[in-house]
């Protein structure tokens, strides 16, 4: 019985080994496999460089178009953020017809002080010292430029640079208003 037993087992083993793969055709197999995978992403890379030549060129333009917008809208952006500042006239420039457009905010000069530059239009001939306040949401004055000498001829209009103290809190201005003196 015991002899049964152990040529079942034999036969068994003998049986198995016969029906697995060997470790080469287990290779071979993985090979052919591999060499499947990259035969069909060499052949979709192919199909890519053959489009991109086809099409690459109006691609490539289309491409070229959205960052140039892009660039303009970021632009158009920075322009709108520069030109936040309310700025209106105090009674001493609205008597000389003065008007303010628009107020940006320019860099630090090399003695450190922080600037604006607004753009003033005057009607008439005009002669004299231009200052503008700054002011924060309350109305309170936080921030005094230096004076600036400015002549204006008969329809004429510049951007006139004010320069602030370097402690001003730009940060909180609310609007700006411009004086003019004699």
């Amino acid at each position: 019985m015991m002899n049964k037993r152990m040529m079942a087992a034999l036969l068994l083993a003998l049986l198995a080994t016969a029906c697995s793969k060997t470790r080469e055709e287990e290779l071979q197999e993985q090979h052919s496999k591999g060499a499947e995978l990259v035969e069909d992403k060499a052949a979709m890379a192919k199909g890519v460089g053959d489009a991109l030549q086809k099409d690459g060129k109006a691609a490539a333009e289309s491409v070229t178009a959205g960052v140039g917008n892009l660039v303009k809208g970021v632009a158009k952006g920075v322009d709108q953020v520069e030109a936040s500042y309310k700025i209106e006239l105090h009674d001493s420039a609205k008597g000389k017809q003065l008007k303010a457009e628009r107020a940006v905010m320019i860099d630090k000069d090399v003695d450190g002080q922080k600037g604006i530059k607004a753009y003033i239009i005057s009607p008439q001939a005009l002669n004299g010292q231009l200052q503008l306040r700054a002011l924060d949401e309350k109305g309170q004055e936080i921030g005094r430029s230096s004076k600036v000498a400015k002549t204006f001829e008969a329809d004429d209009a510049a951007y006139v640079e004010f320069r602030f103290d370097p402690a001003t809190p730009f940060s909180r201005i609310d609007r700006l208003v411009v004086y003019l003196s004699n």
